[in-house]
């Protein structure tokens, strides 16, 4: 289901009113559009910046919370590039790459906390590069 700009959603071909849809609908309906909208255009830019500067502040700075807060940030795009079905799960479970890293800070285990990131790191390079090839709010 996507929530388009004039209030109407596509539900099993049908265009249906948002407003009509019940309460969870609703909310789920309000969560994917909010995840799609921070993993396009300019959002998707600042947020895939955010989570690629709060990933090495985290491994420089050894601060666990900086890393949970980096892979909080990379769900939208996982989400976006994932799928449920097939082998793209795997892409769905990026961000816990980026989980088990802040473990590992916390845990004092170095190695670990700079070789877990790199699945998630190497994505949000990834969608980065994607996102400006995209012509990124040009003409």
């Amino acid at each position: 289901m996507f929530i388009h700009r004039n209030g109407f959603s596509l539900k099993n071909g049908r265009v249906k009113n948002i407003y009509e849809l019940g309460d969870y609908t609703l909310m789920s309906a309000m969560l994917l559009h909010v995840l799609y909208v921070l993993s396009h255009d300019i959002p998707g830019l600042v947020v895939a910046g955010v989570a690629l500067i709060l990933m090495l502040l985290a491994l420089i700075r050894k601060e666990s919370s900086l890393m949970v807060i980096a892979a909080l940030l990379t769900i939208p795009f996982t989400y976006e590039a994932g799928d449920w079905t097939s082998i793209r799960l795997l892409v769905r479970l990026i961000p816990l790459s980026a989980f088990l890293s802040a473990f590992a800070i916390s845990k004092e285990e170095n190695f670990l906390a700079w070789i877990a990131p790199f699945p998630a790191f190497g994505a949000l390079v990834y969608f980065l590069f994607n996102l400006i090839m995209s012509d990124v709010g040009g003409a």
